[in-house]
Order: C-alpha cells, then sequence, then structure tokens
C-alpha cells in the first residue's frame, strides 16, 4: 500500500474531467451565441437511476428566459444566414 501524500488530482476522476471538459465547450459555444444558463452544472453517474455517466444539466429556465434565448440564438443564425448568402462565410456542409 501506497502511504505518501496525496494532492486534489487524487480525487479527479476521468469521466468527471472530460464531463467538465465537454460541459465547458457546451456553454462557451452556447456564450457565442450569447445564450447562458445559469444553473447548468454536472451529475454523477447514478447507480440508483437510469443513467450511467456523467450528464450536464441545464436546470430549469422560465419560458421569458427560454423566448429570449429562442430570439438571441435566431438573431445569431439569421446574421449568419445573411453572411452565408452574402458569399462571406463558407457553408460547413
Amino acid at each position: 500500500m501506497d502511504y505518501r501524500a496525496v494532492d486534489p488530482s487524487y480525487f479527479d476522476d476521468a469521466d468527471h474531467t472530460e464531463a467538465k471538459e465537454v460541459a465547458t465547450d457546451f456553454v462557451n459555444a452556447l456564450r457565442r451565441v450569447r445564450v447562458n444558463f445559469g444553473g447548468i452544472g454536472i451529475d454523477a453517474p447514478c447507480d440508483n437511476c437510469q443513467h450511467d455517466e456523467h450528464r450536464i444539466a441545464l436546470g430549469w429556465i422560465t419560458l421569458e428566459e427560454a423566448r429570449r434565448m429562442t430570439a438571441t440564438v435566431n438573431a445569431a443564425m439569421g446574421e449568419l444566414d445573411r453572411y452565408r448568402a452574402a458569399g462571406r462565410v463558407p457553408r460547413t456542409h
């Protein structure tokens, strides 16, 4: 048995680290189009329920927040469509 001192990385879990990286990318992608979920978090796997991997939890939003987020995303996509139509942005598909 190894009894050397540990550091905080001792508690790192590769799956949790991956979940944090994916969640960070997800939040940053949303923020690029000015959408922010304030209650976002990561749920750990659950032995007593039906999910066996880490999950990104977006929390709850009000209808008004959903309306604002929808309008924001649609405005950003509309702007992108205008750039594409003008030949300024290459198509990805």
